[in-house]
């Protein structure tokens, strides 16, 4: 599903700048349209990101059926959200990427992926909000809307099938392991399992408490654990957050000469999408820690000399391979809320967003303010996993 939901995402963020650009932003105000679907789309996706969590508990088996009916509900809301008005328009959006985003951080973590599903997901959305908005400004933004809506049906229609057949295929499974075990008068035998009943007690005595344990002693030690998960989440998602933030911000305050022109643009866009994707494969060779340094430090040193056009693309190439790798982070941290993870970083891209809408002038230029923000990004990822391990002290 992950595919399908991929090319959803560059389908849908497509047609939100399709519309945006092609009819919303034309006909109302502009600067409050830009805002309420900014909000609606990015911010609103924390509450949905509870919600979907909230009934996905107790769903055993079921995990992938909610996020893929967000999936389906984002589509239809964005398809008439295009007609309607900016705030349904970014609900959709909002649902779309919740949806997709929890159904393909359980399939990354359920294949074993270690991110590298994260970064195909999350890559395509800014090449469908540029092809989107180059389209909606050049007129006649239904007929790419339609072709878009077109395409998106197929998709979904895929989807549908690709959802019956996960179900169909969990039944099948389900209905093995029944059979397997003897029904309900069965033995309770699995292959290879050996004798029942003196295999069921060395199960329970292996279950059971020691009597010769401590009760306060494991008391206290499954309080330590508590308090130490708590911690760990708390310094991924203040981390996480920070670094979303200031990539949000540096990518829509950092201007470069030389990006002028259609071609300079997808140049541009596609340099972020690679780096978002090669962002999941990189850390899932070589580890977070090592693929956080070397990329943002070298997109420190190529915001320097990113006046010139092939510094700037590597620099957005490799500032950009940290979008993966901080999701998966904060999703590991917090595996049984995977939406309250997604939203709360997509939350942070809103608030980046703010300054920039707000007109509130960088203090230092592009070029520095880019390699400052590379330099920060590295050390807040690089002390946050350190002091996660106990390697360093760090006080939340």
């Amino acid at each position: 599903m992950t595919v399908i939901y991929s090319a959803l995402h560059l389908l849908v963020d497509g047609m939100c700048a399709l519309a945006m650009f092609g009819r919303l932003l034309p006909g109302g105000d502009r600067g409050l349209s830009i805002l309420v679907y900014n909000f609606c789309a990015f911010a609103l996706q924390m509450p949905l990101g509870v919600a979907l969590d909230a009934l996905c508990v107790g769903k055993k088996g079921r995990e992938a059926d909610f996020p893929f009916l967000f999936v389906l509900a984002g589509v239809l809301c964005t398809v008439g959200g295009a007609f309607l008005h900016p705030a349904v328009l970014g609900i959709g959006n909002a649902l779309f990427h919740v949806g997709g985003g929890v159904g393909t951080i359980r399939e990354d973590d359920r294949e074993g992926w270690q991110g590298r599903g994260l970064g195909v997901f999350v890559a395509p959305g800014a090449l469908g909000l540029y092809l989107g908005t180059i389209l909606g400004r050049g007129g006649s933004w239904q007929i790419w809307a339609f072709g878009t809506g077109l395409l998106m049906a197929l998709l979904c229609a895929g989807a549908i099938c690709g959802w019956k057949a996960h179900r169909f295929g969990m039944l099948g499974r389900k209905a093995h392991r029944f059979e397997v075990s003897g029904g309900e008068g069965g033995t309770g035998r699995s292959p290879g399992s050996g004798a029942g009943e003196s295999g069921r007690k060395a199960d329970w005595r292996a279950e059971a408490p020691s009597s010769k344990s401590n009760p306060q002693r494991t008391e206290k030690r499954a309080a330590g654990n508590a308090g130490q998960g708590i911690r760990n989440i708390a310094i991924a998602a203040v981390c996480c957050m920070l670094v979303v933030i200031l990539r949000s911000y540096v990518g829509m305050a950092v201007a470069f000469p030389w990006k002028s022109g259609f071609r300079a643009g997808l140049l541009a866009v596609l340099m972020v999408v690679g780096g978002k994707v090669a962002g999941g494969f990189a850390s899932a060779r070589y580890g977070l820690r090592k693929s956080t340094v070397v990329s943002l430090g070298l997109a420190g040193i190529c915001y320097l000399c990113s006046a010139a056009m092939p510094s700037g693309l590597a620099a957005l190439f490799l500032f950009n391979m940290t979008m993966p790798i901080t999701l998966y982070w904060l999703a590991r941290s917090m595996p049984r809320m995977p939406g309250f993870a997604f939203g709360l970083l997509t939350f942070a891209l809103f608030l980046g967003f703010l300054p920039t809408y707000f007109g509130v002038a960088a203090a230092v230029d592009g070029p520095v303010l880019g390699c400052a923000g590379s330099v920060l990004s590295m050390l807040l990822l690089t002390a946050g996993r350190a002091a996660e391990r106990g390697e360093i002290g760090l006080i939340l």
